[in-house]
Parts: C-alpha cells; sequence; structure tokens
C-alpha cells in the first residue's frame, strides 16, 4: 500500500512540473512550463512562429519557466537573442541590499544633578507600575465582584 502511494504522489507531482499554462491573448502570451524547452516546444506547435520577449523564473515549490511569445511584428524586432534568454539569469544573493551598520553613537555625558533629573533615563517598559497598576487594580476588582456574588450564590443556595 505504502508503494502504491508513494507511486500516485510522484506521478501526481511530474504532472504537475509537466503542465504548461498559457495567459495572455493574441498577439502576445505567457507560457509557463517545467523547463525552457518545454515552454518554447509548447508555443512553437501553438503560435504561429511566435518570438520570445522575455523570460522570468519561479522556483517556489519546483522550478517554472514563464516566456513571454509574441507573434507581433514590432514586438518581435525588440526581443532580445533566444540564446540570451535560454539560460537563466543568476539571481542577487539575499541580503546583498541591506544598508551597511552604523555604529551607535557615544551615550551623552550629564554635566550636573540638574540636567540629570530633567529627563527620565530610563524607558518606561512594559511592566512598570505605571503600566501595570491598572491593569491589576481591574484584575483584582473583577476577582472581588466575582467572589462576592458567588457568596452570595452559595449563602442563599445554603440558605434555603
Amino acid at each position: 500500500m505504502q508503494v502504491a502511494l508513494r507511486r500516485g504522489i510522484n506521478e501526481m507531482v511530474e504532472a504537475i512540473e509537466d503542465r504548461i499554462e498559457v495567459a495572455g491573448c493574441a498577439p502576445t502570451w505567457r507560457v509557463t512550463a517545467g523547463s525552457f524547452e518545454s515552454a518554447l516546444s509548447y508555443a512553437r506547435d501553438a503560435y504561429d512562429e511566435p518570438v520570445v520577449v522575455g523570460r522570468s523564473d519561479q522556483d517556489r515549490f519546483w522550478p517554472r519557466v514563464t516566456l513571454t511569445v509574441t507573434t507581433d511584428p514590432v514586438l518581435a524586432d525588440s526581443a532580445p537573442p533566444l540564446e540570451e534568454l535560454v539560460r537563466p539569469r543568476i539571481p542577487r544573493p539575499r541580503g546583498a541590499h541591506k544598508a551597511p551598520v552604523v555604529p551607535p553613537s557615544p551615550p551623552k555625558l550629564v554635566g550636573s544633578l540638574d540636567e540629570l533629573f530633567i529627563c527620565d533615563p530610563v524607558a518606561r517598559s512594559r511592566w512598570a507600575v505605571p503600566t501595570v497598576a491598572p491593569v491589576l487594580l481591574v484584575v483584582l476588582a473583577s476577582l472581588a465582584v466575582g467572589l462576592t456574588v458567588l457568596g452570595l450564590r452559595l449563602g442563599f443556595v445554603l440558605g434555603d
């Protein structure tokens, strides 16, 4: 059973890889396939002497190639040579566009005690007393009300 399931999964993946997708309308189409050769072969079979004007590669789950083909003579004149499109462009490595790291500026020295107490040198955090106190009061008040209601209900039940 396990071998048949594995074979079925492999056949499904191969069918998806071999699938041809076409978008667009005359005279320009986008043909997507598992390889450059299969996309070009499909375009040549489906359209009357198409010219490849662009290529884009996707590699999300498995390699896919999208060719932009046209039969328009004006667009075909501006097309790059097919030899340039056969090989995919080498993508730039990730992270190459990051900005350089700037070292932090040195801390500002305080000249007198007055300057020290003018500004708050410590930033308020999530757990600072002014932040936590209101929340804590609401929680304690809710708990007190809940216990009172529970006590009243139990008192009424026990009194009956």
